[in-house]
């Protein structure tokens, strides 16, 4: 048998707290017990909109991110990213509130999990993603927890849990991060929400995982993608992790999202009753799951081993991670002759040819230089193409090079102003460029969108002791303001604990 006693990671408990405030704790008061396709569509009343309000979901939603942000947790490459956020768009669009605002994220951990959180923040685990065998089987999990956020099923849950605190509950999810890889500091912090584990009993989260799972099944259909790609997905879980002893640990999804052969069945069944027209998956995902393969394994030598062990011949998406593992692990000419190799499609053109430009970049300077130029070109500021591009444009270090990068970087800053990563870029493009006080405004407005205002005045105060021309002071002194007003007390506190004043 399969040993599946991993130790708990910290990212799994986690999950655990995250969960007490999302759909798997799902103690919303409910006494029907009809077949799951008679359950109607909740009453989104007054109750819960008391509880947690739409502006205050977005807050802790907000939050949630930000800390995995913090600990590095999330997967911030532009190829994942962009994927996920499609496929998302995708099924949200086809969903029961198409309106509805979300925000898709991969997480670094390899357990098998995925939760939503209040605002539209949903989390895959990357080790799910790796689980999956197609696109539908993600997309099953993803529109199952697009249906927890558009019924609000945490909200429902926070009405009823009236002792429960959600701010002690973030400062619990703060504290598992900082303790990450130890397992018994995560399990001594556990040890309080354990009582609350039992008060929400699985009994109580039926309803809202029977109403995902139909919600959910729907989606998929209306996204054009297969219907039983959900119970597909839960039922090869149920296989592999069908086990009764006590000393083996099941993964985070099934201690989270409770799966048995009946709740299996029935999204089957609701499958077969829908009429899907033809299925029509992305060449992308296989794509995207190579890359993120190469970006979470261990050691870049574990990713190279992992290629140069298979027996079949390679699929172009498997070449394409074989090719970006040599290259992380400083072997860009047999990147180069694989890459070359990779059959290209009108979807998958982009993510080859950016990743060969970047694999020139290493080789020869001018030619990679003038792929990127052409693919900014036909794609405009698209992070696949400028993200790789700066970071050449960086490490050839030329003054020009220089420049260059920093106006690509703005170029993003100014696509997207609410991507923190992109202003860490520019802040890394300033500094390069001898450009300082440049440098400390974009790693405060870094700081700012991450949620760490405080942390972002006191690099602005600090600054002001610096020679600055009337503009950049004026600037300055309006971001400190502006900063210093969403400055929480519970932030203040933090700050002041680690011996940090603004301007002191």
């Amino acid at each position: 048998m399969e040993n599946m006693a991993d130790k708990t990671t910290s990212c799994g408990w986690v999950a655990f707290i995250v969960a007490l405030l999302v759909s798997v704790c799902g103690h919303a008061e409910s006494t029907s017990r009809h077949a799951p396709e008679h359950y109607r569509l909740p009453d989104l009343g007054s109750a819960a909109d008391r509880t947690l309000s739409p502006q205050k979901e977005a807050e802790y939603g907000r939050q949630v991110l930000n800390l995995i942000r913090e600990y590095g947790l999330l997967v911030s490459d532009p190829v994942v990213q962009d994927y996920l956020y499609h496929l998302g768009y995708r099924l949200a669009a086809n969903s029961d509130k198409p309106r509805q605002t979300f925000h898709f994220n991969v997480i670094k951990e390899p357990s098998i999990n995925a939760f939503a959180v209040p605002g539209g923040y949903i989390f895959i685990h990357s080790g799910l993603l790796l689980m999956s065998d197609n696109e539908s089987e993600l997309a099953g999990v993803l529109a199952h927890e697009i249906a927890h956020i558009t019924q609000r099923h945490s909200s429902r849950t926070l009405a009823d849990m009236t002792k429960v605190s959600v701010p002690i509950l973030l400062g619990m999810v703060g504290a598992l991060i900082a303790a990450k890889g130890n397992g018994h500091a995560s399990q001594a912090i556990i040890a309080s929400g354990m009582g609350l584990q039992q008060q929400l009993a699985i009994n109580f989260t039926r309803e809202h995982e029977h109403e995902a799972d139909r919600l959910g099944i729907n989606t998929l259909a209306k996204s054009g993608l297969n219907p039983y790609g959900m119970a597909d997905f839960f039922g090869k879980m149920l296989r592999k992790y069908r086990v009764t002893d006590e000393k083996y640990q099941l993964p985070e999804y099934l201690r989270t999202h409770p799966l048995s052969v009946v709740r299996v069945s029935e999204a089957k069944n609701r499958a077969e009753k829908i009429h899907a027209d033809a299925i029509d998956e992305s060449p992308l995902y296989a794509f995207t799951k190579e890359r993120l393969r190469v970006l979470t394994a261990r050691k870049p030598t574990d990713s190279l081993l992992y290629y140069q062990q298979l027996v079949e011949r390679m699929s172009p998406a498997q070449q394409y991670g074989y090719a970006f593992s040599l290259l992380q692990n400083n072997q860009p000419d047999q990147a180069l002759t694989i890459v070359e190799k990779i059959p290209v499609q009108a979807q998958t053109r982009l993510i080859i040819d950016s990743l060969k430009a970047e694999i020139l970049s290493r080789i020869n300077w001018p030619v990679a230089n003038r792929l990127f130029s052409s693919l900014a070109q036909d794609h405009g500021e698209h992070p696949i193409v400028l993200v790789p591009w700066i970071q050449s444009l960086l490490r050839n270090g030329q003054p020009a090079e220089i420049r260059k990068a920093r106006e690509l970087a703005r170029e993003l800053t100014v696509a997207q102003p609410d991507n923190p990563d992109f202003f860490a870029l520019l802040a890394v493009a300033n500094e390069n460029a001898g450009l300082t006080i440049e440098a400390v405004e974009a790693k405060a407005q870094e700081r700012h969108l991450s949620g760490h205002n405080y942390q972002a005045v006191q690099m602005l105060r600090n600054v002001l002791s610096e020679k600055l021309d009337y503009y950049q002071r004026a600037r300055i002194t309006s971001r400190i303001h502006q900063y210093e007003q969403l400055i929480t007390d519970r932030e203040r506190q933090q700050e002041l604990s680690r011996g940090r004043r603004p301007g002191g």
